[in-house]
């Protein structure tokens, strides 16, 4: 089901998570590149690394330190890439990771290349949530983000040499164990309206305790060059950062509320 507004959000009142240093991971013997300059992450995977994707989970990852427990928001900005005209399946997003094994379960707020069945990846294919169920390298889904008007294309982000700035928004929520993902254009330097896709419930936790690996992620495909000498793709991000609910609210959207609403609220029930 597609969402213009959410039902499980998050309370408006909310704490931004401590963020320790980023830590760069090259998932399932990937290679890659990643650098932080100014607030600007930019994540960069060689031509034969595979890409994120059932059994494949290969790319790179730079994740927070530490994992982040209970429910959060995860906002990154998409600003930049040098991706090849004939790229085809390379996803690039915010990733939350229950562990960083090669084929762990995830969700993923994800753009992607084109479809790889045509050749230049010309086509379109739709801003997700995307990821693996299990833990065993299996399970692989995709749920289109979508408005009023279907699902949004993402036929102009991650193509030939630039990127539609937009953003990108994983939220979680612990009670339920249910990821969504949010897509928003840039307006002025900041989101505009957001558009979400279904939650999932269904991503395999192995221990709700301890929370999820959570950071930016980028994978190419072995059929991204050309005779392979393209040499590394990037996609750069900025504006990257995690909250968390005070107190998340399955059944309530308090999205908007001041904090004098929400106390009012709070002594009303």
């Amino acid at each position: 089901m597609k969402k213009t507004t959410k039902i499980a959000v998050f309370a408006a009142l909310s704490l931004g998570v401590a963020q320790g240093a980023l830590v760069t991971e090259y998932i399932n013997g990937g290679t890659g590149s990643s650098t932080s300059l100014a607030g600007v992450h930019t994540l960069g995977d060689d031509t034969a690394a595979g890409d994120f994707w059932n059994g494949g989970d290969t790319g790179t990852y730079l994740h927070e330190s530490a994992r982040v427990t209970g429910s959060f928001s995860a906002v990154v900005r998409v600003v930049g890439q040098s991706e090849a005209a004939s790229g085809r399946w390379g996803k690039a997003g915010i990733m939350a990771r229950n562990s960083l094994l090669p084929g762990s379960s995830n969700g993923m707020a994800q753009l992607a290349t084109g479809n790889g069945s045509q050749p230049g990846g010309a086509n379109p294919v739709p801003v997700r949530l995307a990821g693996r169920l299990f833990n065993d390298g299996n399970g692989g889904f995709e749920d289109a983000v979508g408005n009023d008007g279907g699902d949004i294309s993402n036929n102009v982000f991650l193509t030939d040499g630039g990127v539609n700035v937009s953003w990108l928004r994983l939220d979680y929520n612990d009670v339920t164990n249910e990821f969504t993902s949010g897509f928003a254009p840039d307006v002025d330097g900041v989101a505009g309206s957001w558009a979400f896709s279904g939650a999932r419930s269904d991503v395999e936790d192995t221990n709700s305790a301890d929370g999820w690996y959570v950071g930016m992620a980028y994978s190419s495909h072995s059929d991204m060059a050309i005779g392979g000498v393209e040499g590394i793709h990037t996609v750069s991000f900025d504006n990257f950062s995690i909250s968390q609910s005070q107190i998340p609210e399955p059944s309530t959207s308090l999205l908007g509320l001041g904090a004098l609403g929400f106390l009012a609220i709070r002594r009303k029930r």
